[in-house]
């Protein structure tokens, strides 16, 4: 009896195990696919990323000093339409996601990350955090604080 139960124990931990590396991997996804849409203009991609609830969030710093946020998914796709109107790309963007923490609790996680973006104007760095709920089996973001690191951002438009 004793060896059945060590076996199942194994077999959970196993199975437990393998089911956090999926959902690991599948919100590791939902980000690529809210960033890459976003700089693609692929507005499908990049809303799909997103829970379509009243109480998602967005926050960023931006060039100039001043900062965004966002609250709503109304608001927020009303916000970035002007994104999305033309399907014609401006710079093409690489984007460069490093040194993850996901700690995950029951259909919410929390992530953050080092993101790189790389395009024409140079090379940007960002320290992005998101929180993820699973909705009907699949994770959406519903907060988002993006700190860009500006200090060479303007030096590099100068250049041009």
């Amino acid at each position: 009896m004793k060896i059945v139960l060590l076996g199942v124990a194994v077999w959970l931990g196993t199975v437990t195990g393998s089911l956090a590396q999926s959902d690991q991997e599948a919100i590791k996804q939902v980000l690529r696919d809210e960033t890459e849409g976003f700089f693609k203009r692929d507005k499908a991609r990049w809303a799909g990323a997103w829970a379509h609830k009243p109480y998602v969030h967005f926050a960023a710093n931006l060039y100039g000093g001043d900062f965004m946020l966002i609250k709503g998914w109304n608001n927020l796709e009303k916000q970035f339409a002007n994104q999305f109107k033309s399907s014609k790309l401006t710079d093409k963007v690489t984007v460069q996601n490093a040194n993850y923490t996901i700690h995950q609790n029951g259909s919410m996680a929390f992530v953050t990350y080092d993101q790189t973006l790389l395009d024409s104007h140079g090379k940007t760095t960002s320290k992005e955090s998101r929180v993820l709920e699973k909705l009907d089996g699949r994770w959406k973001i519903i907060n988002v604080v993006a700190l860009t690191n500006l200090k060479d951002f303007g030096l590099a438009q100068q250049a041009k």
